[in-house]
């Protein structure tokens, strides 16, 4: 059983997963080489990361108000 295996095995290893690999790496790479030439996206990630650190301000303002309230209740 274990010598039929191996002919599958080898297929998925050395073939399927090192091609998902590189499929993988050539889209990261696009993606990184699309964002350096592109500064309007750059901008749009900037503003996008501002935005999630300011809501998680927010929420832990009102977390911490919450609980505030609840020990002084």
């Amino acid at each position: 059983m274990d010598g039929d295996a191996g002919g599958w095995l080898w297929l998925v290893i050395d073939v399927i997963l090192v091609a998902a690999l590189a499929l993988g790496l050539l889209h990261g790479t696009m993606m990184w080489r699309r964002r350096r030439t592109n500064p309007s996206l750059e901008e749009v990630s900037q503003r996008a990361t501002e935005r999630l650190y300011e809501r998680a301000a927010k929420d832990e303002q009102e977390q911490e108000a919450k609980s505030v309230r609840n020990t002084a209740a």
